[in-house]
């Protein structure tokens, strides 16, 4: 789908509609393409099933350093640490 300018700015909404159900839009100026509308990239899926020290919820505010710290959350299956390698 290609659109002038003046016709992109008339029919924002109708664009729009266009990307969102996955069309790219062509915006040109006197015939000649400036800029491409396309839905954005899905994001990236990632597998965390091999990591460990991931984040686990924000602490409390205040605490000792030992809550502070309290959000890390560590590999404790030996198994698991066998299998990475580690």
């Amino acid at each position: 789908m290609r659109y002038n300018i003046h016709e992109a700015k008339t029919h924002f909404s109708k664009l729009i509609a266009a990307v969102e159900a996955g069309e790219a839009v062509t915006i040109c100026r006197n015939g000649k393409p400036v800029a491409d509308v396309v839905p954005p990239a899905k994001p990236a899926t990632v597998d965390n099933s091999h990591l460990f020290g991931l984040w686990g919820p924000p602490p409390k505010r205040g605490g000792t350093p030992e809550d502070r710290e309290s959000h890390l959350v560590g590999p404790t299956d030996e198994d698991m640490l066998d299998e990475m390698g580690l």
